[in-house]
């Protein structure tokens, strides 16, 4: 029986196609994928979803480069097939917020010059602050505003758990520090723009990967109420080595100040 052509149109376009060529992607460049796993979101006690968290291993080695153990990433990500034009609003990052978003995210230590190369502090002086889609009829519509709640609802709910890479199953020790980054992925950046915040600006296509910077509200695991400082890498999916390098360079000099 022949498949008829609204088949291969539905795969084509729909953004499950787009979740998993961005899934082949991570798992080719050998990071261990999970699809589509739930959380509970404590908040209104409801299960939910984000499209991927992917981990990966770095080594760690001392002086004489026998190895000591592991540092582990994992990035929790929202994939998303972008099919009309949106605006994005940019103003300069709060640089010292993005120094203590860093200190707290591992074991990159306040005044070292390693640290200082962190992709958060060498990356995307100006940051997105909003947002806007010309398909959207509400805020809560908007398809971004939905991808970096799901993805920050996602790791404030999930992060600290074990990492599930198969092969510490058999390892001799677990990692000896733990890196998350939320991150949303897009099928391109052809329609998508950025104006100034703060001056008149013209519209201008967005051609390389950047950050958006959010205070986020929530209750955590424990019920204590936060608000706390992201960013968010937001990635052009034939940007996905460049992004990928990025996070490389911080694994490696996380596992370098590990190894101190």
């Amino acid at each position: 029986m022949e498949v008829p052509d609204e088949v291969y149109k539905l795969v084509e376009n729909s953004g499950n196609n787009f979740h998993a060529k961005v899934a082949r992607w991570l798992s080719d460049n050998k990071w261990h994928v999970i699809v589509s796993p739930y959380y509970l979101d404590q908040t209104q006690n409801k299960a939910r979803e984000i499209d991927l968290v992917a981990e990966k291993l770095w080594p760690v080695r001392d002086r004489v480069m026998r190895e000591m153990g592991d540092i582990a990433v994992r990035l929790f990500i929202e994939c998303k097939y972008v099919t009309s034009q949106s605006v994005f609003w940019f103003a300069d990052k709060d640089q010292a917020s993005a120094r203590e978003l860093v200190y707290a995210s591992g074991p990159y230590r306040e005044g070292n010059i390693y640290t200082n190369k962190h992709h958060y502090l060498t990356q995307s002086s100006k940051v997105a602050k909003l947002f806007a889609t010309s398909a959207s009829k509400a805020p809560e519509n908007e398809p971004f505003y939905k991808a970096l709640n799901q993805v920050l609802n996602a790791m404030v709910s999930m992060r600290g758990q074990p990492v599930s890479i198969p092969e510490l199953k058999n390892s001799r020790w677990s990692p000896k520090a733990l890196i998350e980054f939320p991150v949303v992925v897009s099928n391109s950046f052809d329609q998508i723009y950025s104006v100034d915040f703060y001056t008149e600006s013209q519209p201008e296509l967005i051609k390389d990967n950047f950050q958006l910077e959010i205070r986020y509200a929530y209750f955590d695991r424990h019920n204590n109420q936060r608000d706390d400082y992201f960013l968010l890498d937001f990635v052009e999916y034939s940007q996905l080595e460049k992004f990928a390098k990025a996070i490389d360079e911080d694994a490696k000099v996380a596992a370098f100040l590990v190894s101190l």
